[in-house]
């Protein structure tokens, strides 16, 4: 069963976000934090699978989180919520060492798929299946690679079809 910690000083999403995982392919565990202050406490002492970290809160912030967690337990993947994400605060926290950022308003299915690969990646680096973890970002670009060569090919064969079509019979 995959363990969880959810830090976020909204109340509703505490009580919201962990009833996503009950539907889920995965049995999933969470505790929560309203502060990154808790939050450091709570992982000094617990083993967590997956960490999701509000961006903007009171006192430390999402980043400040991320950075000193990364220092403490850096094998975690980290996943930010943010409400006001820009590509440039994106860019900083995948260079922090972010699993991913998920925009808020949080869509129940983004986020179930996101923690679900991020649980299955820690999962296989602990038996030593996986290599260093990678980034939603890095997931995404590897996927655009071997769809940009598939189109590539498709395309070739493409232009080689109207070729021979426009050299008619022979």
């Amino acid at each position: 069963m995959a363990h969880i910690l959810l830090i976020d000083d909204d109340p509703r999403l505490l009580r919201a976000l962990p009833a996503v995982f009950q539907n889920g392919p995965r049995a999933i565990t969470v505790d929560t934090a309203s502060s990154v202050e808790q939050a450091l406490r709570l992982i000094q002492g617990t083993e967590y699978d997956v960490i999701i970290s509000d961006f903007s809160m009171p006192g430390l912030n999402g980043m400040d989180f991320l950075k000193e967690c990364k220092t403490v337990r850096p094998d975690i993947p980290i996943i930010l919520l943010t409400g006001y994400g820009t590509h440039e605060l994106e860019e900083e926290a995948l260079k922090e060492g972010a699993y991913a950022l998920i925009q808020k308003p949080v869509d129940a299915d983004v986020f179930l798929s996101v923690v679900t690969r991020a649980v299955i990646r820690r999962e296989l680096r602990q038996v030593g299946r996986a290599k260093p973890l990678s980034t939603e970002a890095e997931i995404f670009s590897m996927e655009n690679k071997r769809l940009s060569a598939r189109l590539r090919e498709i395309d070739d064969r493409l232009k080689r079809k109207i070729e021979d079509a426009e050299k008619g019979p022979l």
